[in-house]
């Protein structure tokens, strides 16, 4: 493929683009708004009005156990949880995923 060299195509090309762009960026930053205004808070309502806590001992899907945030990287596998299920009511609960 050759390499666009006349500054006339690249800047259209540019113009063209900017506004896609522009949409995915303020799309990725609320989306990681979103997860670090999570890994902040201590816990979160449920469906039923319960509060299910995020803090307290959990269990990642490769048997690594830890005492702290659910919302935080397992040092074993670099997962990081995408659900939390409420303990009165067995709702499931997706979390903002970390990109």
């Amino acid at each position: 493929m050759p390499h666009l060299k006349d500054p006339w195509i690249n800047g259209t090309l540019w113009v063209l683009a900017s506004p896609i762009l522009f949409v995915q960026a303020i799309l990725r930053a609320r989306r990681r708004y979103r997860f670090f205004r999570l890994a902040m808070e201590p816990a979160i309502r449920c469906e039923c009005n319960e509060i299910v806590s995020l803090v307290g001992f959990w269990k990642c899907s490769c048997g690594f156990t830890y005492h702290g945030h659910l919302v935080r990287r397992c040092p074993v596998c670099f997962s990081v949880p995408c659900v939390i299920r409420c303990y009165r009511c067995g709702v499931t609960t997706k979390l903002p995923e970390d990109e």
